[in-house]
């Protein structure tokens, strides 16, 4: 299991130049992927790109790479552009031009101008190396924080199943206590003989509309499936959200169907713990 949301860095030199490699992830449904590079690099987005997708499959991704320090790249005097301002002053003024401020010069931004170094092959896959690299890193801080997740959804689970076989045990009083209580029904009518058979079918009807042993037996499947899903090593968000959706909607019915004012109270509990795992869940690649 591994979480969606984490970060992971790392620094390395190629001669002068020192790089600083950022990956970090986000919650999302699908897989998206953003990568921004120097404009000296921007050509191994899309290897990069495919880098990411072979070890991630689910949330919103941010890459970069930054060069800290670049001492090949220093300002160079844009000479071309001087001697074209000062040919064009000389055609205005009708004499050749010097250049007497300097400060005026040096303030016109187009003035200086840096050149991009170009990276050789060997330079290029020790890049992505440290790239993959990076990625690794990344995915053993979701690992990480996915046992942390994981140690959370099994807490709340086994709460579900304790209040599940609290409910389980008040159906069976039920189901005893059903009799009883159909025939207080009846005897409030001030019927002075109750027939054998009207009771039994009253009472039958009654233990139909109240029955929950359909919910419960669902709910059971629901979380041993649930749990059989979060040892899998495959991405697992989607499939855990789904049957959170579904013992959410057992448990609704569950209490609307019961008679016992107690088990509407536990299906309560379970909604919340329900609620807790529906959170975990989101941040689950």
């Amino acid at each position: 299991m591994r979480s969606m949301t984490a970060s992971a860095f790392r620094e390395f030199s190629i001669n002068s130049l020192n790089f600083f490699l950022e990956i970090k992830g986000y919650n999302h449904r699908f897989l998206e992927i953003r990568v921004n590079l120097p404009d000296s690099l921007s050509f191994m987005e899309q290897d990069i790109t495919r880098e990411i997708k072979n070890h991630i499959k689910r949330g919103y991704i941010l890459f970069s790479i930054k060069i800290l320090k670049d001492h090949s790249n220093l300002y160079k005097l844009n000479v071309s552009l001087l001697n074209s301002i000062l040919d064009e002053l000389g055609k205005i003024t009708g004499k050749e031009e010097n250049i007497s401020d300097w400060k005026e010069i040096l303030a016109n931004p187009q003035i200086f101008y840096m050149e991009n170094r170009v990276f050789n092959d060997e330079d290029v896959l020790k890049l992505l190396n440290e790239a993959t690299l990076l990625i690794k890193d990344f995915n053993r801080v979701r690992e990480e924080e996915g046992k942390s997740i994981y140690n959370a959804l099994k807490s709340s689970l086994d709460k579900i199943e304790t209040l599940l076989f609290s409910i389980k045990r008040e159906e069976e009083l039920w189901h005893k206590e059903a009799r009883g209580f159909v025939e207080r029904k009846l005897r409030e009518f001030s019927f002075k003989e109750i027939d054998e058979n009207r009771l039994y079918q009253e009472l039958a009807l009654l233990l139909m509309k109240t029955d929950i042993n359909e919910e419960i037996i669902r709910i059971d499947e629901f979380i041993r499936r649930f749990r059989t899903e979060m040892e899998k090593e495959e991405p697992i968000g989607k499939a855990l959200e789904f049957m959170v959706q579904e013992m959410h909607r057992e448990v609704s019915t569950l209490s609307s169907k019961t008679a016992k004012t107690l088990v509407m109270f536990y299906a309560v509990d379970i909604k919340k713990e329900l609620e807790k795992i529906r959170e975990l869940i989101l941040n689950v690649e």
